[in-house]
């Protein structure tokens, strides 16, 4: 963005909440940029060269806000939301770069309509051979029963999920782990409601470790308040429900316990990697799921090797886990509760021995392996490309669209036509 703005280029930096507009701000100050803000509570100044917004303002003032000529998407995964698409529409003329640790969706929609390519950097496991993230040790002290609990749009129904975890044995356990595991730390427990939050928060204070309750409905005051409380290390522990679940950057966090019970990797993957973060004196982070999230609903470890596509996924079936295609298996040490993976046979914590058990991959109809998976998306993306290649003229590409099935596919072929100097017609609308 700096270089962008050197060069005289407009350039935006779009967030997907206003708890990140101070953060992002603070890190471009660091780095000598002077920019402006379009975003709820500050002056909009439209001349300046670098601007930091928060998409829900953003959206409400595209009449008046000037495509920028380079737009970078925070948390990226979000793009295929109805809100986000309504910018990325907006900024047809744009160079678009989206950010996401987790470039997957829980329905399985890809992002291709909107990202003509994805890099794949480090992965978590080299991230942390290389001391760049923290090295972890994972626990599972509690599996609860999710099977009775139905689903709203792939996830959970929180007040049916509520009822599950929201007890005072559950609550009980995480502090108790707290205890063993991490006392002291600084760090951040999700919740599956806001009543079960209160109810962890009210469970730390009662041990004298100073935990706060938060939710997005608190005013800019109140979440500055909160945000210095954790950075000065007087508030320890940050009870909330999705809050600081993507994004939150603290680095000295070293402890998540997570009493959320979820069907998205995403989501869940997002909440483990926030005390995954470097800073000095931190050996190791300690990561409590109190909710099943790597065993029961097979969301598998925080550095297990994931493959990620922009053409997205199938679908599951309503009672699927939210895993069951790439069949991660973890080994849950019944003695200490620490989490491995199952080709390991000793626990790493209490090193008694467990039977080895291979990583499973389903051998079923119409699952593949992982090496065949990542064949098929090799050939898919190469098809694709001759697809588009193949196209000459404007009408040629939206067919293409269309037949893809993509929302937007006048806008998708705009942008496909904009990179291969494709002649579009005059006043065409991408509404």
């Amino acid at each position: 963005m700096g270089s962008s703005s050197l060069m005289g280029q407009r350039s935006q930096f779009v967030v997907p909440r206003k708890e990140l507009i101070n953060q992002t701000s603070t890190s471009v100050d660091d780095c000598g940029l002077v920019h402006g803000f379009v975003a709820s509570g500050r002056p909009m100044d439209p001349t300046a060269g670098i601007v930091i917004a928060g998409i829900q303002t953003l959206v409400g003032r595209l009449g008046i806000v000037l495509p920028p000529n380079l737009a970078v998407i925070d948390e990226a995964h979000h793009a295929s939301s109805a809100t986000w698409t309504r910018v990325l529409e907006y900024y047809g003329t744009s160079f678009i770069v989206g950010l996401t640790a987790t470039p997957q969706r829980l329905d399985g929609r890809g992002l291709r309509e909107h990202f003509d390519a994805m890099v794949i950097g480090p992965s978590v496991a080299e991230l942390i051979r290389r001391r760049f993230l923290s090295p972890f040790e994972f626990y599972a002290p509690t599996l609860p029963d999710m099977s009775g609990v139905g689903s709203q749009a792939g996830e959970f129904i929180r007040y049916e999920a509520a009822a599950v975890v929201d007890k005072p044995q559950i609550v009980g356990n995480i502090v108790e782990h707290y205890l063993r595991l991490a006392p002291g730390e600084q760090g951040v427990v999700f919740a599956v409601s806001r009543e079960h939050s209160r109810h962890i928060a009210d469970a730390f204070n009662a041990e004298g470790i100073r935990a706060m309750h938060i939710v997005g409905a608190m005013s800019d005051k109140e979440l500055e308040y909160f945000d210095d409380s954790m950075r000065a290390g007087d508030t320890r522990i940050a009870c909330n429900v999705e809050l600081v679940g993507e994004g939150y950057d603290l680095p000295n966090l070293s402890y998540v316990g997570d009493g959320a019970p979820s069907r998205s990797q995403s989501k869940v993957i997002q909440r483990w990697g926030r005390p995954l973060r470097m800073s000095p004196g931190k050996t190791r982070a300690i990561i409590c799921d109190h909710a099943g999230n790597a065993i029961s609903q097979k969301h598998g470890l925080p550095d297990d090797d994931r493959i990620y596509s922009l053409e997205g996924r199938a679908k599951r079936s309503a009672g699927a886990a939210a895993n069951d295609d790439d069949g991660f298996s973890v080994t849950q040490c019944k003695h200490c509760f620490r989490c491995y993976p199952s080709t390991i046979s000793a626990c790493p914590g209490c090193h008694i021995e467990t039977p080895a058990q291979a990583r499973v991959v389903k051998q079923v109809s119409g699952t593949l392996s992982k090496l065949e998976r990542e064949a098929v998306q090799k050939a898919n993306t190469a098809r694709r490309k001759a697809e588009e290649s193949a196209c000459q003229t404007f009408e040629q590409m939206v067919s293409l669209g269309r037949v893809r099935g993509y929302d937007y596919p006048v806008q998708w072929a705009k942008k496909q036509c904009g990179f291969r100097r494709i002649a579009i017609p005059f006043g065409v609308s991408i509404g």
